[in-house]
């Protein structure tokens, strides 16, 4: 539901927003860099015991 009454975004709260969505897509890329790091570790682990 859009809220009507709230103005639009001046051009300084719109760059504010926008770098703080970079700034949390960068952390979860970051994040999702380290899972699948993780991830690969443990099966090369888990592969390499078990032989």
């Amino acid at each position: 539901m859009i809220d009507e009454t709230k103005a639009p975004m001046t051009p300084d709260e719109q760059k504010a927003y926008q770098a703080k969505q970079k700034q949390r897509a960068v952390i979860m890329a970051g994040l999702l860099a380290f899972l699948v790091v993780l991830f690969y570790f443990i099966t090369f682990v888990k592969i390499g015991t078990a032989t």
